[in-house]
């Protein structure tokens, strides 16, 4: 019985299964709610200045300017630290790193402050900010997308080591990792790949260090000697359910590509993806794929997806906004730029706000 296939990430948001974004009023009570203790440090402020020139009102200033800066970095600290401010916290929202679904950290966190406040200090700017939330299909303001994070659901961050761990995972046992690719896309030829170990040998705990050397060793081939393998004699006798090795399904065969808007691309060599995708040169037989992209998240030539005998991999092709990984069970990792990416079936590809999931046919 085949494995259940993971569900599929939301439509047109490129996040990894599971992970929803956040709904725009649940954003909206929790920005009232952290703006409450600022009303009340501005209004002790402005109190304060309203004086009679005696002074007497000096205390109602620095009570205000302490609680505002207290609050500040009590928020700062809890959005660097935690993903949550005190009112995302009330509202079960996280604000996360797209690419790792970690804290974005103190420096990213003001980075969004600072690129917010320039754009809110005038009706234009708060207008453009207000649009991008809105067009976003992640609803990422330019605030947002600047410290690279986005407003989810609350949910269990992504562990630490989660990149070093997929890294390992993502890689099949004993094969080396792929050789990155020229700038210009085309993977090298891989290395060959290591001697295969019985199934039996290798799944049998019973075989210790001692033995190792020897349950990797190649099998014998069969003998084509009639006296030993009449099957080898004659071809009549052999067993009539053994497919012929020749028309097995190799590691290379029945990759499939599943898009967001339902169309399925088989891998058969190399596949370019992208608003306007353009091949390299020596790549004229590659095959383009276009994406539909009205927020312009995809780069013209975003992707690329090719098969060799280490199975599928991915290739960003330098693009504007990157593109991600989800292997089945494990953390969502960035895909790093010119590097070719062993994915295995059953992942998820994001490539801005669109996504595609990786599967092996049947057939």
């Amino acid at each position: 019985m085949s494995a259940a296939r993971p569900s599929a990430p939301a439509r047109d948001t490129g996040l990894p299964p599971g992970v929803q974004v956040g709904p725009l009023g649940r954003r909206l009570v929790a920005y009232v709610i952290d703006s409450i203790v600022p009303a009340v440090a501005a209004l002790l402020i402005d109190l304060g200045v309203r004086d009679d020139g005696d002074g007497a009102n000096v205390p109602l200033v620095v009570v205000g300017v302490l609680v505002g800066l207290v609050w500040a970095v009590v928020c700062w600290q809890q959005l660097a630290v935690k993903a949550a401010s005190p009112g995302m916290r009330l509202l079960k929202l996280q604000l996360v790193g797209f690419f790792d679904g970690r804290p974005i950290g103190w420096g990213r966190v003001l980075l969004r402050w600072l690129v917010y406040t320039v754009l809110s200090v005038t009706g234009i700017g708060l207008l453009l900010l207000l649009a991008s939330v809105l067009v976003s299909p992640r609803h990422q303001g330019w605030h947002d997308r600047s410290a690279g994070g986005v407003v989810i659901v609350e949910r269990p961050l992504a562990p630490r080591s989660g990149r070093a761990r997929t890294a390992r995972a993502s890689a099949p046992t004993g094969a080396p990792r792929p050789p990155a690719p020229a700038p210009g896309g085309a993977r090298p030829t891989p290395a060959p790949l290591p001697v295969a170990v019985p199934a039996a040998a290798a799944g049998d705990p019973a075989i210790g260090p001692d033995l190792a050397p020897l349950a990797a060793e190649p099998l014998d081939p069969p003998t084509t000697d009639p006296a030993t393998n009449p099957a080898a004699a004659d071809p009549d006798t052999a067993d009539p359910d053994t497919e012929p090795v020749a028309e097995r399904r190799t590691i290379v065969d029945g990759w499939v590509a599943e898009l967001d808007d339902g169309r399925e691309i088989v891998v058969r060599g190399l596949v370019l993806l992208g608003r306007n995708p353009a091949p390299s040169e020596g790549e004229e037989d590659a095959e383009l794929v276009k994406l539909s992209d009205e927020s312009r998240t995809v780069s013209k030539t975003h992707l690329a997806l090719g098969v060799d005998d280490a199975g599928l991999f991915v290739v960003d092709r330098g693009s504007t906004n990157g593109s991600t990984l989800t292997p089945p069970g494990q953390p969502t990792v960035p895909v790093v730029a010119f590097q070719a990416v062993s994915v295995s079936e059953g992942s998820v590809v994001s490539i801005g706000d669109h996504w595609l999931r990786i599967r092996r046919s049947a057939g």
